[in-house]
């Protein structure tokens, strides 16, 4: 009986080894996705713990000999070129040709550093010509705060020849439809969407004085915060609701005496370029104030000098302005609101 049972023993662990082959070569078939090497496992073990012939043995133990010695190899050269392969990739993403994608077409074709030199070469030009020119606006306020207190266009000029040289040996602006924009004399609402921190730049190429809304930190800023107080223009408490009311009463008495306003509708700027839902508060102010409401497309900033992506970088390229014809007073500002957005969207 002895040997009887020991043979039934023997051949349920056989039959014990076999499944459990088949299942770590089912395992392993599934996790690295060869069918060959899995099936040749499989039959190693069943040649191993079966009966079989010494020719299908010896056949199957080669294969599976090759198969050892290929896998032993091919862990360091998956190793060596994972390694190669993000140390190009890391090389790419620093030093590499840089764009962010938007529907299959690449942005920007020049370098990363190369847009971080452009950067940093124009906050040092527009700082050196920042100390001459606010010289310049301190000693002509006087002047301008006894004659030209509402409107200040002196120092609005001292402002629009700053944005043009500080921009031009950076890139190019084309603006199209001067002819709409309305008298320096008659208050209007500039109403443009808004893409990066350029916007304000190639705003003051427009000719035109006016006054726009910006939150109070930026007047705490050294030189551009001096320079935007000596210009006039109105500063904001974004988290006061009594700070709020005050600017908006401010607007509309600087609009019914012919003083421009320039808004952006969509409260902050858009990280991939596509204008944003427009808030009323333009809309009510114009219509509270009696002023027409000029749409200013603006396309092209947001690649020259994109918003959110860490520290600054500044691309080639060209802004294109498009002044749309004035919209008059409607008493639904909603459809007001969105006619004016679609005007603005047509030129983009």
């Amino acid at each position: 009986r002895l040997p009887r049972e020991r043979e039934r023993e023997r051949e349920r662990r056989r039959a014990r080894m076999v499944m459990t082959g088949k299942v770590v070569a089912r395992r392993w078939k599934a996790t690295r996705g060869a069918s060959k090497r899995g099936g040749v496992a499989n039959a190693a073990t069943e040649c191993k713990y079966s009966r079989r012939s010494n020719k299908d043995c010896k056949a199957t133990r080669k294969k599976v000999k090759g198969l050892q010695a290929n896998s032993v190899s091919r862990p360091r050269q998956r190793r060596e070129s994972g390694f190669g392969d993000s140390v190009k990739a890391s090389a790419s993403a620093d030093f590499g040709p840089s764009g962010s994608e938007e529907n299959g077409e690449t942005l920007h074709t020049l370098p990363k550093f190369v847009a971080y030199i452009r950067a940093v070469l124009f906050i040092a030009w527009t700082s050196l010509l920042s100390l001459p020119l606010i010289c310049v606006m301190i000693a002509v306020s006087p002047f301008v705060y006894l004659f030209d207190r509402k409107r200040r266009r002196l120092n609005h000029l001292v402002n629009q020849v700053w944005a043009w040289l500080s921009i031009l040996p950076f890139f190019r602006v084309k603006i199209s439809g001067r002819e709409n924009l309305p008298p320096s004399t008659t208050g209007a609402v500039y109403v443009a969407n808004h893409q990066s921190i350029m916007d304000i730049f190639v705003l003051f190429l427009l000719g035109k004085p006016f006054k726009f809304v910006s939150k109070i930190e930026v007047f705490y800023v050294p030189i551009i915060g001096l320079a935007m107080y000596l210009t006039g223009h109105v500063a904001l408490k974004r988290m006061d609701g009594r700070s709020q009311a005050q600017t908006f009463k401010q607007c509309i008495n600087l609009l019914k005496e012919g003083v421009s306003i320039l808004v952006f509708p969509e409260g902050t700027r858009s990280r991939d370029g596509k204008i944003k839902a427009f808030k009323s508060g333009a809309f009510k102010m114009a219509r509270r104030g009696e002023a027409p409401v000029v749409p200013i497309s603006l396309d092209g900033t947001s690649k020259v000098m994109p918003h959110g992506s860490g520290f600054l970088r500044f691309y080639p390229g060209v802004v294109n302005i498009t002044i749309h014809e004035a919209t008059q007073l409607t008493t639904d500002v909603d459809e007001w609101m969105q006619g004016t957005k679609e005007q603005i969207s047509s030129a983009m």
